[in-house]
């Protein structure tokens, strides 16, 4: 994304992903955000991240590719339904391994981690990094299907894991973990590392050092203040859980919601941290507590790896000792290098240097497709990620937040023609419109969107106010019209306009592809009499930098809304719960009261509050799928982002690398590293 995984967001509780493969067949929720079966063609913090991530992929990412198969039909496979039950090994292709046991595999990334502390990133990358030595209860395949990894199952109303209350208001939660868990140093692994977790999230949410997604776990109720102290706003009687009781022997959890939460499934799959090694941590020490250097060997680890060292070249991994969920890990060691370019990351796997590469978008897939085949190969798989515009809608001063205004910015870009510009080798199949990719199951399909129509884009512009500063040239600059002659106004000298439009656009740095799209998007917008600036900035340090980490100044800062138009990609999990709650209500706007908000453009409309409301209170599928189907609507009727193109994932693999399996969502490429095998 320029993912964002979102903050922190979606990030990372909107399905922490896991590295393993599962060979039960789980029983899938009937209840909840379960997908139904439904037609939709599947398939995504932004990388530049939102684990739902964007990324830059923010977990909103940064990855730029259009969803699709690798012919570019982004209506392929997988269906998304998590309500159906894994088939088994995520990787299995009913062939047995070439690979054998031993052996080294690389990974490669060109973004690197500022951090390796789940809950104060929301990059992508932080994620997959993570993905090797970090379990949770359950994960998304590469199905798109849900199956338990800690968890013995995943919770449904058929198991009795999800019971809502006789008057429908509230629901109990059970959650129950494997048996004979260990953290790699050898402690006990069980549910009250779960609970711990839980009000860790809630002491460091009070805490006010930017834990991105701590609010994602210990999440408020709606009517919230949230102009009073953080102490005071996650008050017990604040938050959505009431009580977690874990069980004698600590395998089990029962977690009581004082209200019905869409969210549940994604929160069940919070990133879990050893009680034993965080209860002696300061919250003002948190955000540094699992750092990209010297002490992050120290942590222990719940997933098949265990990271021995990292630093910004990249991270080593070895085997988790402790690792019984399933058969794995088979490989000796694994090791994540980061690159400072894109181009240098494809020239390492052309070379043979590296087993593993993504983060790229289908115009890259042409760079990958000339690998040697005796080195390796390259795909394109679907994916649920979408490139997208975000719009500052507080920036009152140049009309952006009127809805009129912002969808004449959508009128007036020709996505048709940016897809060809950027792939031009890949058929135009879909046109973006929302913010649900094909194959999730809650999109809905009928939505409508603004339509390429530069000519409704200037009438539009010039009823709200914004006419051109000379009436008979479409394309000269617009301006405020306070004295509502029609013409933009002037100053005393007769030239200059006292209040012009130009807008500041923004974008990840490093990313060719991203930077011919906003040149793109200036030529869409100079022809309807909108110039723009353009900037690019770090992911990590300053674009999707948390409050705590940024100032008023920050430049490109998109929690701090130091930008008009900022570009980067979703990539999302399972669930849309908790995720579309946080990036649109009017509650979720960041600000120094609210330094965990996740609302970076700032959205605020009653309607999409009523939506969001109402779909963030059921957990029955069916109301969930009509309500989300009113916010997509809403999301295309108001515009606070412009779904530019859904995007489909290129990967380059060596042919070392046996057990890779594609997954759709924010659960990343190395979601079953524990089956992965090394071919000499």
């Amino acid at each position: 994304m320029s993912l964002r995984t979102r903050r922190g967001l979606m990030i990372l509780a909107s399905l922490l992903l896991v590295a393993v493969s599962c060979t039960s067949t789980p029983a899938a929720p009937t209840t909840g955000p379960t997908a139904p079966t439904t037609s939709a063609a599947p398939t995504g913090a932004g990388t530049d991240a939102p684990s739902d991530a964007p990324s830059d992929a923010p977990s909103g990412d940064p990855s730029d590719a259009p969803s699709g198969d690798p012919s570019g039909d982004p209506s392929g496979d997988p269906s998304g339904d998590p309500s159906t039950a894994p088939s088994g090994d995520p990787g299995a292709s009913g062939s047995p391994p070439a690979g054998g046991e031993g052996g080294t595999l690389i990974a490669g990334e060109w973004q690197t981690p500022i951090t390796l502390q789940p809950y104060f990133s929301n990059i992508f990358v932080t994620s997959k990094a993570l993905s090797p030595s970090m379990a949770g209860l359950i994960t998304v395949d590469s199905e798109g299907e849900y199956l338990p990894v800690l968890a013995t199952e995943v919770p449904s109303t058929d198991n009795g894991g999800l019971v809502v209350s006789d008057d429908g208001e509230s629901f109990t939660l059970t959650l129950r973990m494997k048996e004979g868990l260990l953290w790699s140093d050898g402690e006990v692994l069980d549910m009250n590392d779960f609970k711990f977790t839980y009000d860790w999230t809630v002491e460091n949410a009070i805490s006010g050092a930017g834990c991105l997604g701590c609010g994602a776990v210990a999440v408020l109720l709606p009517e919230t203040d949230l102009t009073l102290p953080l102490e005071e706003q996650y008050a017990l009687e604040n938050q959505y859980v009431q009580s977690i009781e874990v069980s004698d022997d600590g395998l089990e959890a029962v977690v009581t919601w004082q209200r019905k939460y869409a969210g549940w499934l994604g929160w069940a799959s919070l990133a879990i941290l050893p009680e034993h090694y965080f209860e002696s941590i300061p919250p003002e020490d948190s955000p540094t507590s699992m750092p990209v250097g010297p002490g992050i060997e120290n942590v222990p680890w719940s997933g098949p790896f265990v990271i021995t060292s990292a630093s910004s070249e990249g991270i080593d991994y070895a085997p988790n000792p402790n690792w019984t969920v399933d058969d794995g890990p088979f490989l000796e060691g694994l090791r994540y290098r980061f690159f400072g370019s894109k181009d240098g990351m494809i020239t390492a796997f052309l070379n043979g240097e590296v087993d593993l590469i993504d983060n790229m978008t289908t115009a890259d897939l042409a760079a990958i497709n000339v690998v040697d085949p005796a080195v390796g190969r390259a795909e394109s798989n679907p994916a649920w990620q979408y490139e997208h515009l975000d719009i500052n809608n507080s920036r009152t001063e140049l009309g952006l937040d009127n809805p009129d205004v912002r969808r004449a910015i959508h009128h007036a870009i020709n996505k048709e023609d940016l897809w060809t510009v950027l792939f031009p080798e890949t058929p135009y199949d879909l046109e973006a419109c929302t913010n649900a990719p094909p194959g999730t199951w809650w999109r809905a399909e009928d939505v409508t969107c603004p339509e390429y129509n530069p000519e409704e884009a200037a009438a539009l512009l010039d009823a709200a106010g914004w006419p051109n500063s000379d009436p008979a040239d479409v394309t000269s600059q617009r301006g405020k019209d306070d004295d509502g002659d029609g013409v933009a106004d002037v100053g005393e000298d007769g030239l200059t306009l006292v209040t012009p439009m130009r807008l500041n656009m923004c974008t990840t740095s490093g990313n060719p592809t991203r930077l011919t799209t906003l040149g793109k998007v200036n030529e869409y917008l100079l022809a309807v009499g909108i110039p723009t600036n353009i900037a690019t900035a770090d992911a990590g340090s300053q674009y999707f930098a948390g409050w705590a980490d940024t100032t008023p100044e920050t430049p490109c800062s998109i929690y701090r809304g130091n930008y008009d138009i900022a570009l980067f990609t979703y990539i999302l999990g399972g669930d849309p719960g908790g995720l579309y709650y946080a990036l649109y209500h009017t509650s979720q706007i960041p600000s120094d009261e609210n330094p965990n908000g996740s609302n970076d453009t700032r959205m605020s409309d009653p309607d999409m509050d009523a939506a969001l409301e109402a779909f963030q209170g059921e957990v029955e599928t069916d109301i969930l799928l009509e309500a989300a189907a009113t916010i997509q609507q809403l999301y295309a009727d108001l515009a606070p982002e412009i779904a530019l193109y859904y995007r489909a994932e290129p990967k380059g693999i060596s042919v070392h690398l046996d057990g890779f399996a594609a997954n759709p969502s924010s659960a990343g490429p190395l979601w079953n590293v524990s089956q992965w095998r090394y071919i000499p």
